[in-house]
């Protein structure tokens, strides 16, 4: 994959610090796992005893790359105003905040009941930000066709390993069940443009996503460095948005990664 100026201006040198940072954390909840009761129980200790309580550094000052991250998802996204908008996998709530500015109301959903409680102090001034501990893949029927703009990004990727093919499916269906016949899924991971683990991963997530008869792919985005697959549902108004082949169509943001 070649990548353009404007994709490399997402990294910066101070930002090889995030990702070492990112590294760290993925290591330490990996540990974490195998100590705790259960996955909630991993990421509440891994939130609690980070610093800042920011184990990825999401938001802090020193690194560009997740704000002009956020940046390049907003733009992404088509621009109209959301009735109800769901970011699965919140943590610190940093996404959910800018979904605010583009909907009606914005939920954040995380597994980690710590790192809820922090979110909802972050965004406690915004009116329409809900924050609610939940876990993606047993969400309840209180959830199911609610939302017309549902956001899944870097979150996936931290599902028990190993990651099989019916747990894939099994997210696919659940996430799929939470979207309004109108609505679209954002859905993003960490990829490098090398044969590495992790870029395996993300693929393997986003064809569960693209290949699966509840869903039109509308767009796709090769980022440095993350893939982000716009979809809707399957035979929905938005199922336009990607036959038309327009600006952004999925074929020509592909061409133009």
């Amino acid at each position: 994959m070649r990548l353009y100026p404007r994709q490399l201006a997402f990294r910066s040198v101070r930002d090889i610090g995030l990702f070492l940072t990112s590294a760290r954390s993925d290591a330490r909840l990996e540990a974490l796992r195998h100590e705790a009761a259960d996955s909630a129980a991993a990421f509440d200790r891994l939130y609690q005893d980070s610093t800042q309580h920011d184990p990825w550094a999401s938001s802090s000052p020193r690194y560009q790359y997740q704000r002009r991250k956020y940046d390049a998802l907003i733009g992404m996204l088509p621009q109209r105003r959301y009735r109800r908008a769901l970011d699965l996998g919140c943590g610190l709530g940093l996404f959910t905040e800018r979904l605010a500015s583009c909907s009606q109301e914005a939920v954040g959903v995380d597994i980690s009941a710590v790192a809820i409680r922090y979110a909802a102090e972050r965004t406690r001034a915004l009116k329409n930000v809900q924050m609610r501990q939940g876990d993606l893949m047993t969400l309840g029927a209180e959830f199911e066709g609610q939302f017309d703009l549902v956001v899944v990004a870097d979150t996936l990727y931290y599902l028990p390993s190993p990651i099989r093919d019916e747990v894939l499916k099994s997210a696919v269906a659940g996430i799929s069940k939470l979207i309004a016949p109108d609505g679209i899924l954002l859905l993003v991971n960490h990829y490098f443009p090398l044969p590495l683990k992790d870029t395996k991963l993300t693929l393997r997530i986003h064809r569960a996503f693209q290949w699966s008869p509840n869903f039109d792919l509308l767009a796709e985005h090769k980022r440095a460095f993350f893939l982000a697959s716009l979809l809707g549902k399957a035979g929905g108004a938005n199922c336009l948005l990607g036959k038309a082949g327009g600006a952004n169509s999925a074929a020509t943001a592909a061409a133009a990664s």
